[in-house]
């Protein structure tokens, strides 16, 4: 089924919100995994800018491999790169009460965190996709999503030098837990602090086109047996991860449009 309201919103603003998507019981699978993989750790520190990052996850919670067959998530996706999607990064984020306001940053191809490659110029599709999943929702409780909302067609360049505040004009983004959140990498996003004692937890991955081989600094990969035992069970799983690293190529350095 089309997403066109919705890819529409992706185009016009750089993000959509599809909200509640996963239910109680999943949403407890999934934490239930990442909450282990905290404790095996030794339940390090969910404070600091992002709180406990796992990159990739696959390699520390492949069990939620299942959880990334999500047909409408990928038809929806696919309609935006007006490709076939591959999953070119998965991640998670766990923080806690103590994480403090998380500055303002994108996505962006690039050498460096919040660096970039130049926007080409008419370049006005969108390269690479994100797809975060609020386990615990986006609200003032886990401290909401912030985002500078900006069409496909606008500048890359970040439009306030501050990158440790709000910034006027930003959107706030309110949803309930388990609600994905799409958005083009190209979208600065960051988070307000948590009000209330409890936990954050994001889930997600990053999507590109299957016939845009482009590799990104952010690019990880992960097999083992179970994962291809996963690729086996779940066709749209073994097709999102079909593409080898070995098949990209680096990204191209342009001069400044």
């Amino acid at each position: 089924m089309p997403n066109s309201k919705l890819v529409q919103q992706v185009f016009d603003t750089g993000y959509c919100v599809l909200e509640g998507f996963f239910g109680q019981q999943v949403r407890e699978q999934i934490i239930s995994v990442l909450h282990k993989v905290w404790t095996d750790v030794e339940c390090p520190s969910m404070g600091g800018v992002f709180g406990f990052v796992l990159h990739p996850l696959l390699k520390f919670a492949p069990e939620l491999a299942p959880f990334y067959a999500q047909a409408e998530i990928v038809d929806l996706i696919a309609e935006v790169l007006q490709d076939e999607v591959r999953l070119a990064h998965s991640g998670a984020i766990l923080c806690d009460e103590t994480r403090s306001f998380c500055h303002w940053h994108c996505h962006l191809n690039g050498d460096r965190f919040n660096q970039w490659y130049p926007k080409r110029k008419n370049h006005h599709g969108v390269d690479r996709l994100l797809c975060n999943v609020y386990l615990h929702g986006s609200d003032s409780a886990t401290g909401e999503l912030l985002v500078w909302p900006r069409k496909t067609t606008d500048s890359w360049q970040k439009p306030f030098d501050d990158l440790l505040n709000e910034w006027n004009g930003q959107a706030v983004v309110a949803c309930p837990p388990g609600s994905a959140v799409i958005f083009d990498t190209a979208l600065f996003h960051a988070a307000r602090r948590p009000t209330q004692a409890g936990y954050r937890y994001i889930w997600g991955g990053h999507y590109q086109g299957k016939n845009n081989l482009t590799s990104h600094r952010e690019d990880n990969w992960f097999e083992s047996p179970l994962i291809e035992q996963y690729r086996r069970d779940y066709p749209l799983f073994a097709s999102l991860t079909d593409i080898s690293p070995s098949l990209l190529t680096e990204p191209e350095i342009i001069g400044h449009s």
